[in-house]
């Protein structure tokens, strides 16, 4: 499958979290606002989450949890490339990423994917988010990061 900048085929961040809940096969709520579903893509059964912002009601982030053999994102191989080669990778187009242990957030697309064994294993959209940490990854000056 080829994820995009603009998310989950079928799927935004701007869709409604009530969209998720209803389209999503297999749904289970895990505590206040966050929800886990399957999705069909290509053949496979994807794993996805979606957290609610517990202010705006709005969807604040959709990850998918659990990539396969041969996935991309914008035609950038994840899961044959170190986290350090996808984000040069990344850094072509688009603006240039953070890369940290567990983490390549990519901030000026709201975008962060979670590293395990130096290797891409989830792609998570970013909304309007509540959460602190995540606000201060994404209003950080790009300078200081660079791959």
């Amino acid at each position: 499958m080829d994820f995009k900048k603009t998310g989950i085929p079928q799927y935004s961040i701007n869709d409604s979290f009530r969209k998720f809940q209803e389209s999503l096969d297999n749904v289970t709520t895990i505590g206040f606002g966050s929800i886990r579903g399957d999705l069909v893509l290509d053949g496979n059964n994807y794993l996805i989450g979606v957290d609610q912002n517990e202010i705006t009601g709005e969807v604040e982030c959709v990850e998918v949890a659990i990539l396969f053999h041969g996935d991309t994102f914008e035609g950038i191989d994840l899961t044959n490339m170190s986290a350090e080669s996808f984000a040069q990778e990344l850094a072509k187009i688009g603006s240039t990423p953070i890369v940290e242990i567990d983490n390549v957030w990519w901030p000026k697309e709201r975008m962060g994917f979670y590293v395990y064994e130096n290797t891409p294993s989830t792609i998570c959209w970013w909304g309007n988010t509540t959460d602190a940490e995540v606000q201060e990854i994404f209003s950080q000056g790009q300078e200081n990061f660079l791959v």
